[in-house]
């Protein structure tokens, strides 16, 4: 779905069949021809409105962006090599955080697209290889954990429902686009309807440094393993098409435990499930994808070393709304459940400073409505209301917001 492809962090890949369109068009044919000898240049900006109608010190507008930049090459079209694919992608971020601002009390960030910093990043520098007969796909590089284990749309605005689950609550070793680290995946394709794939990826604080850092491994302190099987059903002839996800990771990592001071634990370590199914469908639909989808993803960690130790979302999505292939209407439920080890200390350190915040478990819905307004710009309105879970002293929040995304 093109409205999904503008407003997701991940590339476009000159894999596409379809060149995507663009506001400043096929550059007098150049741009075209580049993407039919397997090219595919992507440029894209989106941005993240968000004002909170209620909750925090004060009424407050706040905008967070990301502009992006990649170079697709599938080799097999520009050179005949059979299966190759290489992805750059150079990403920027900007703005502000608004729950930080006004001091909202969340946990899960209210402006997806804001965090890691406002600076400029080597986000992907890969290549992938297809080998017997396109079943086995090997990818290496400079990659983020997210794209390829655990990942998800970010159709919605709130960071909750946003990108691999895993990242959005151990984010202090699991990272999301647009940090990258040194990675590889192994993928197994089985009977075209599933598939089993293992990686291994860097675990290295020094990744979260700006720009074009690649490093020489120094700093890394373990390997994030993560492991994924993956089912890819489609029911009533092929009209209703679902993905099935299950996984595990463990990081070698020795971690800090969050109650017991002076305690150091050996490994971290972690599972989710991810369900992501059409329910019904438009016969003769422009858009395949017109028609009812329903998601649910849950994610739990180690208590011993992780401040949030799960969470779950679930939601539901139509597309194909008044009659518009492309427009989308979204309604989706979360929760954030903070480690009661972690609440535990955070209380006992409260007893000698009474500024230390405690933090409980974080609900929270939104609503959104999206319009593609034309074939390269989406705007998507949305509503938020959260019970934050960083302090358990903070107000409910309603935060009215608008995604959009353009791509140049």
């Amino acid at each position: 779905m093109l409205a999904w492809a503008l407003l997701c962090s991940g590339p476009v890949l000159a894999a596409e069949t379809k060149m995507p369109p663009g506001l400043t068009g096929d550059w007098g044919g150049a741009r075209g021809l580049l993407f039919e000898l397997g090219v595919a240049l992507q440029v894209r900006y989106a941005t993240e409105l968000a004002y909170n109608a209620r909750g925090g010190k004060g009424h407050a507008l706040r905008q967070a962006g990301q502009f992006d930049v990649g170079l697709g090459v599938d080799l097999e079209k520009l050179t005949g090599f059979k299966g190759g694919t290489f992805q750059f992608t150079f990403t920027h971020r900007n703005g502000n955080n608004l729950g930080a601002d006004m001091e909202l009390g969340n946990l899960q960030l209210v402006q997806e697209v804001y965090g890691r910093g406002n600076v400029g990043r080597l986000t992907q520098l890969w290549y992938e290889q297809l080998f017997w007969g396109e079943r086995v796909h090997w990818k290496l590089g400079r990659v983020t954990m997210g794209e390829d284990t655990a990942d998800f749309p970010c159709d919605f605005q709130n960071l909750s429902f946003c990108g691999a689950q895993p990242g959005n609550i151990v984010g202090n070793y699991w990272f999301n686009w647009p940090v990258s680290q040194w990675g590889t995946r192994l993928r197994l394709d089985v009977a075209k309807v599933a598939y089993v794939q293992l990686a291994a990826y860097e675990v290295n604080p020094r990744n979260l440094d700006p720009a074009f850092y690649l490093g020489r491994f120094s700093g890394a302190t373990g390997v994030m393993l993560p492991l994924e099987l993956a089912w890819n059903p489609k029911f009533r002839q092929g009209t209703l098409e679902g993905l099935y996800k299950l996984g595990a990771w463990y990081d070698t990592s020795n971690a800090s435990d969050v109650l017991l001071d002076d305690v150091e634990r050996s490994g971290r370590y972690g599972a989710y499930f991810v369900v992501r199914q059409q329910l019904t469908h438009v016969p003769n639909a422009e858009n395949k994808a017109q028609g009812l989808n329903v998601f649910v993803r849950l994610t739990h960690t180690d208590r011993e070393t992780s401040t949030v130790d799960s969470q779950y979302t679930a939601g539901l999505e139509y597309t194909g709304v008044f009659g518009r292939a492309d427009d989308d209407v979204g309604f989706a439920l979360g929760r954030t459940h903070s480690n009661g080890r972690y609440v535990t200390s955070q209380r006992l350190k409260q007893l000698q400073d009474p500024t230390t915040l405690v933090p409980r478990t974080e609900y929270l819905g939104e609503l959104f409505y999206s319009l593609r307004v034309t074939p390269w710009l989406v705007l998507r309105p949305n509503f938020q209301f959260i019970r934050p879970g960083a302090n358990e002293d903070a107000r409910n929040v309603i935060v009215l917001g608008l995604k959009g995304a353009l791509s140049l």
